[in-house]
Order: structure tokens, then sequence, then C-alpha cells
């Protein structure tokens, strides 16, 4: 589920050039440094007990080297819902195993409500389920802005988000320092622009690629659901849930 990211204009801006790599997640490696974090996390606050959060764990990432992470013919819609079910069931399977398990065993009762019941491990679940997915837009933004000669994508949006209050003039100068060369003031507002449409592609480019069949309407669904349509709206033209397309980058 590796975002594309081309060196002229930018990742994918048509949602039906996006598609859905399922298979990427199984290699071990990719697996552990885009959801280790966001798995322990979830597990810290479904299961509370250090120890039996990191057996669980380390179970989970076991099988999961063993078997594969993913079972494509099993996946149907979020991949986010899958990963965390299955997480989920491996915390429910480690408690099961455990003889005997009391009716007051507040871990076991938690992980066995409905999954429909609301729990502060989900909350915990979507807020770190977005930053992975803030995450690889930067790196797919940093890593066009590398191969790329000119290109400040990263540089201009990393010290806009760094600095909020400052105006362009001292964004630039700021800029100027890291790069080691002059930016005018409108030279970085113009590249700010620019990145930050490129930014709102690569978060539909990397949501899009964790659903099943992403359609307009379920991409922004999702980007609603994990915190991130404000990163996107501007870029939403009115004919978008037809098109499937971000508005049309600015040559000027």
């Amino acid at each position: 589920m590796e975002p594309s990211v081309s060196t002229g204009s930018g990742p994918h801006s048509r949602l039906d050039q996006i598609s859905t790599r399922w298979n990427a997640v199984n290699d071990p490696t990719q697996f552990l440094l885009r959801y280790g974090a966001a798995i322990r996390r979830y597990l810290g606050a479904l299961v509370r007990n250090p120890d039996d959060c990191e057996e669980i764990l380390q179970d989970f990432l076991l099988r999961g080297i063993q078997r594969g992470f993913v079972r494509a013919d099993s996946l149907r819609g979020r991949f986010r819902d899958y990963l965390k079910t299955a997480v989920r069931n491996a915390a429910i399977s480690h408690f099961r195993r455990r003889q005997p398990t009391t009716q007051d065993d507040f871990a076991f009762q938690n992980l066995s409500a409905p999954p429909e019941a609301p729990l502060a491990a989900d909350e915990q679940w979507e807020a770190e389920w977005r930053q992975c997915v803030l995450a690889r837009a930067w790196e797919a933004l940093d890593g066009h802005q590398r191969q790329s000669p000119g290109n400040l994508f990263h540089t201009v949006l990393q010290l806009s988000v760094e600095h909020p209050e400052e105006d362009s003039k001292s964004l630039a100068a700021r800029a100027s320092t890291r790069i080691g060369r002059p930016l005018r003031a409108d030279a970085f507002r113009k590249q700010v622009s620019r990145a930050r449409r490129m930014f709102a592609e690569l978060l539909v480019t990397e949501v899009g690629q964790t659903l099943e069949s992403p359609t307009p309407q379920q991409v922004e669904e999702e980007l609603i659901a994990i915190g991130l349509m404000e990163y996107v709206r501007d870029f939403l033209p009115e004919d978008w849930r037809t098109r499937g397309e971000l508005t049309a980058e600015d040559k000027d």
C-alpha cells in the first residue's frame, strides 16, 4: 500500500488510478514500520497490563511473519477495521488460553463486549491510525522533494505547520536558512499552496489504498472518520463524487 509519487506533477489525483495493494503489508519489515506503534498503543489501551500487552503483540507479530498479516480473500471494506479486529481477536485468544478464565476478569469482559460497543481503545486506535496516514503522507512529500530539483514542498509545509503564527516573509527567511539560498516570500507562498494540494492528494491516495474498492464517497467518509478531512476539503471540487479527482493544480 505504498503511495504512488512521481517526480513530476505528483501522485495520482484520480481515484480510479489508485490501486489497493493488500499484499504489500505482508512484508514484515514494512508492516512493523507502518503499523507496529499503532498496534502496540491500541493493545495498551485495550488490555492495560503491560506484560499481557507485550505477550499478545509478540504472538500476533510472530503469527503474521509465519502466515502473513493479511488474507486478501477475507478482506472486506476498510483495512483499518480488518487490522483492529485481528489485533482484538489476538487479545481474546490470549485470555481464552488462560485457564481458568473467571467471569469477573475485567480484561476479558472488556474484550468480549459487542464489537459496536464504544471503547476508549477504539478512540486510541483511530488516533494512532490517523498518525500512520499522516506519517505516510509526510514521508511521500519528503520523497517527492528529494527527487525533484527546486521543489521545496516538504520544507515549506513543515515550516508552516511548525510556525503557524508567522507570516510568509518570516517563514521564507526560515526556509532560506534551511536550504542555504534565498527564497522570496511570494515564492514561499506559491510552494506552500502547491504543497498543500499535493499533501491532500497523498492523503487521498493513502486512504484509498486502505479501502477494498474505494469510491469518492467512501474516501470522504474515511477521511472524516479519522479526522483528516480538514487537509483535503479545500481541494474537493463540486464534481468530486462523480470524477474522483481533486481540483486541478495551479500552474502559475
